[in-house]
């Protein structure tokens, strides 16, 4: 199979370093040209996962029309925030085609998710999303890992799971599209709010209760959107989130640390090389809980925390002394 993948970060090129193993062949498209010419010449990433080598059937460009092009099945693993200007860049052809959405966040403006926003560039076109407890280094070092491929009952999901599963790479496939993408999005804020109180110097009685709590109010959200249940407590739910509130490589949990050592949220993400979704997609999360008739204290706390100066040690003992209620 053809894939045209558009995003030559970490994820974008580990998927790229996969699905070339398992015998597609790739359009990697980035924006810098520096990078894909580097790729074309030398078989490696100057940024991302230098050591590994990337097989010859993937093909890197930083023309994005090319990359349109090329195949019609594409994979989106870029940014939140790039979304909608790469569709709007694309200009994508009129006829359906197959989209598969890596990106975990949430519009803060329109409360979308990213599949949502795809629907809006591409009436007609088949979309699904790819979610679970990965870290793009592993994907491209061929650990041994496992995620879950969802779509709304369409077929795409199945299909994909079956042409891009390894004895590595093991997907699972669902219908619940939304209960996918927002568990990927919301444990990234959760994610945040572990890093502050781990920043904080609190142990892992904080934490674990933070997480724990943190589940509860994803929980509460997906299924006030109409997701299921279940996908909470799988690969896309409670296994992400325990990888993102724990793991040394999680960015989300990166800047709850900076933060929690008294850092502020700006010099933090200029200095990251690659972006962290939940300083973004919390500002979308109160306004999501209140729809659907929902409390969300830990996202409120985060955006409070972020972009309200609240004092992250007062946020903790606030969410500590909220009303007892049975559990």
């Amino acid at each position: 199979m053809k894939v045209s993948i558009l995003g030559a970060g970490s994820w974008g090129t580990a998927l790229a370093i996969h699905l070339a193993r398992t015998g597609h062949e790739v359009c990697l498209w980035g924006r810098d040209a520096e990078v894909s010419a580097s790729i074309e010449a030398t078989r490696r990433h100057p940024r991302r996962f230098s050591d590994l080598e990337i097989p010859s059937s993937v093909r890197a460009t930083s023309s994005l029309a090319d990359a349109v092009a090329y195949a019609q099945t594409l994979v989106l693993s870029v940014p939140c925030a790039s979304f909608r200007s790469v569709l709007e860049a694309a200009a994508l052809p009129p006829g359906p085609r197959r989209f598969l959405s890596t990106a975990k966040g949430i519009e803060p403006d329109t409360g979308k998710r990213m599949s949502e926003i795809l629907r809006d560039y591409a009436a007609g076109s088949m979309v699904a999303a790819l979610s679970g407890p990965t870290f793009a280094e592993g994907i491209a070092r061929g650990d041994p890992s496992a995620a879950v491929i969802a779509d709304s009952g369409e077929g795409l999901a199945r299909e994909l799971q079956q042409s891009f599963s390894s004895s590595h790479f093991r997907l699972y496939s669902s219908d619940d599209l939304v209960g996918v993408e927002l568990s990927g999005a919301l444990k990234n804020v959760v994610a945040v709010a572990a890093g502050i109180v781990s920043g904080l110097g609190y142990g892992h009685n904080t934490l674990a209760a933070l997480v724990t709590r943190g589940l509860a109010e994803i929980g509460r959200i997906v299924r006030g959107k109409g997701g299921q249940p279940r996908t909470v407590a799988g690969l896309a739910g409670i296994g992400d989130l325990l990888l993102t509130c724990t793991g040394k490589q999680s960015r989300n949990r990166r800047v709850g640390e900076e933060i929690g050592r008294g850092r502020k949220l700006a010099e933090i993400l200029i200095e990251m090389p690659e972006v962290a979704e939940g300083p973004r997609t919390c500002l979308a999360v109160p306004k999501m809980a209140a729809e659907v008739g929902v409390e969300a204290p830990i996202a409120e706390a985060v955006v409070k925390v972020l972009y309200e100066g609240a004092d992250p040690r007062e946020a903790v003992e606030n969410l500590m002394t909220r009303t007892l209620r049975p559990e």
